[in-house]
């Protein structure tokens, strides 16, 4: 198994709609190719557009194969792969992907979503070697918190 790390760009502020579309599909995706991660997307009225930032975690060759459809998508550029590494356990064992943007109160009926702004969320995700690819993500959180209107 192994994780890869990724940032981008989105192509233009996504809604709402447009963003749970995306966690249902890729859910449904995960759980077949036994792939599980986490998907934060910031928008920044400051320089008004959309980021991603993604951790996925799986069997390699099913991490490949996601990786060349990430890297292809058209809904955002400048896709940086910020590391890949090799891993023995899942950070994220229970759940197919976690989300952030919108407000709990948006998604609560769509199961498996977790607020990473609660201490629940950090005291669930199994500690690993990939430990630096957490507090990347948690850094991303905590510096988009209050922008976490969808434009």
């Amino acid at each position: 198994m192994k994780y890869i790390v990724y940032v981008s760009q989105a192509y233009r502020p996504m809604s709402a709609d447009e963003l749970s579309s995306l966690l249902k599909h890729s859910r449904g995706r995960n759980l077949d190719d036994e792939i599980s991660g986490l998907l934060i997307y910031r928008f920044n009225r400051d320089y008004g557009r959309g980021n991603f930032v993604q951790v996925l975690e799986g069997p390699t060759s099913k991490i490949d194969d996601v990786w060349q459809r990430i890297s292809s998508d058209p809904r955002h550029h400048t896709i940086v792969m910020v590391e890949e590494c090799p891993i023995e356990q899942r950070m994220f064992k229970d759940w197919s992907m976690g989300f952030k943007n919108v407000t709990a109160a948006d998604l609560e009926g769509i199961a498996g979503f977790s607020d990473l702004g609660s201490d629940q969320f950090w005291k669930e995700v199994s500690p690993t070697s990939a430990a630096g690819a957490l507090e990347l993500l948690r850094s991303f959180y905590d510096a988009g918190c209050h922008y976490s209107d969808i434009a």
